[in-house]
């Protein structure tokens, strides 16, 4: 593999959506030819199911016995061919080592909304190898100039490798890349715990996550300049759909009410023509940081820590405590979070309902005794306390236990 890269990188954040385009690994259960384990990436396409449905439509019509001959030998090796094994991205939930399949490494295009490829980064534990491999897997751009003349002339692009043998070579920088990869993880957690209020002491609700970011950065300036002007701009001031309306081809003004037709009908708001930030970077942190740099423009979604998982994730909504990570087979992190919420529901609902029946027999015991003032002092004070109670657990300043504890000992 030459020692090139280039990581493509572009936001739009009207649908928060982002292009990252780099060199990663996916994982192969099996070999895609039985006859060598050369990984072809046209194998993704439909080319194969069209050139068997094409080959049996000439067959049934082909008076030729020697054409014969070559489609029904050509057929066989179609048949032949695994073209159904897909590869897959590995992630949390895999044991790298448990695995006994093939790894391929190619440039990758992936589209993210919520799954920015940031926050798997800063949610790693370098300190647990598997982590690591997983980042030596799906970030491979970041060791294109890391590995040593011997490595990187034997890994090619698009050809499948036994997983140990990516293991073996992964295990030989791990010494010399841990600390470095904790220390750039850190410099982006810090960040963005300050920026989104995650373990921050301080009040800047009033400010923006821009307005935060800017301070951040205002404060310590230092940190990210590494990464400020290591990037270049390939945008053009053009406006663009995501998914075109129609064919390049086809726009032509004798097909202009065609056209109009087609952008009427995909698009009837006019909102989601866009113009695209696009960056190109040889450093995968600098990517990281242009990608925090367009998310934090975004005022509306919050970055946070899954409460079941402890890894980043992003969200709309600032009440939700887990992320859609899959942690077994079919389970998520959000899953184990219902579960969990059903389960203090249920609890809470009984602290709740036993602050009903206090409440109610505190105030039929002043209404029956209209004329004892201790009832209706303890009641009013009772009230107070209990209502202030109630507040600073929605407030998250208390819980339902510390509640039910309070009112065995005022009942």
């Amino acid at each position: 593999m030459e020692r090139k890269n280039t990581i493509k990188i572009s936001f739009e954040p009207s649908y928060f959506s982002q292009i990252f385009i780099h060199i990663s690994g996916s994982y192969m259960n099996t070999l895609v030819n039985k006859n060598n384990n050369r990984y072809l990436s046209n194998f993704k396409d439909d080319w194969y199911d069209e050139e068997f449905g094409e080959l049996i439509l000439e067959l049934e019509k082909c008076p030729s016995e020697s054409r014969k001959k070559e489609i029904l030998n050509r057929l066989e090796v179609l048949a032949n061919t695994q073209t159904r094994v897909n590869p897959i991205s590995l992630s949390f939930c895999h044991n790298i080592e448990e695995l006994d399949g093939y790894i391929v490494f190619e440039p990758t295009t992936s589209i993210e909304h919520y799954d920015l490829s940031l926050l798997d980064f800063i949610s790693y534990d370098f300190n647990v190898f598997n982590d690591y491999l997983l980042f030596f897997i799906n970030f491979f751009d970041y060791f294109i100039d890391k590995l040593d003349e011997k490595d990187i002339y034997y890994i090619k692009l698009d050809t499948l490798y036994p997983i140990d043998e990516i293991i073996e070579i992964a295990k030989k920088y791990y010494d010399k890349e841990k600390e470095k990869l904790i220390h750039y993880q850190n410099l982006f957690k810090q960040c963005i715990n300050f920026v989104y209020d995650i373990d921050n002491p301080i009040d800047m609700k009033h400010l923006t996550h821009k307005q935060i970011f800017y301070l951040y950065n205002q404060i310590y300036p230092n940190v990210f300049s590494e990464f400020k002007k290591d990037f270049h701009s390939v945008d053009i001031l053009d406006y663009q759909y995501l998914q075109f309306p129609f064919k390049p081809e086809d726009a032509k003004l004798e097909n202009i009410n065609n056209l109009i037709d087609a952008i009427g009908e995909a698009d009837p708001s006019g909102r989601k023509l866009v113009n695209l930030n696009r960056f190109e970077t040889n450093n995968l942190f600098t990517s990281f940081y242009i990608t925090l740099f367009n998310v934090v423009s975004v005022n509306s979604v919050y970055i946070k820590i899954c409460g079941n998982c402890g890894r980043y994730f992003i969200t709309h909504k600032k009440n939700i405590s887990y992320c859609d990570r899959q942690v077994a087979e079919y389970v998520t992190c959000k899953d184990i979070g219902n579960q969990i919420a059903q389960r203090i529901k249920q609890e809470n609902d009984k602290v709740y309902g036993k602050y009903r029946k206090i409440y109610a027999k505190k105030a039929m015991l002043v209404k029956r005794n209209p004329d004892i003032e201790v009832y209706k002092k303890d009641y009013e004070k009772w009230k107070q306390e209990a209502k202030k109670f109630m507040n600073e657990i929605r407030n998250e300043m208390k819980s339902y236990d510390e509640f039910d504890k309070w009112l065995d000992k005022n009942k």
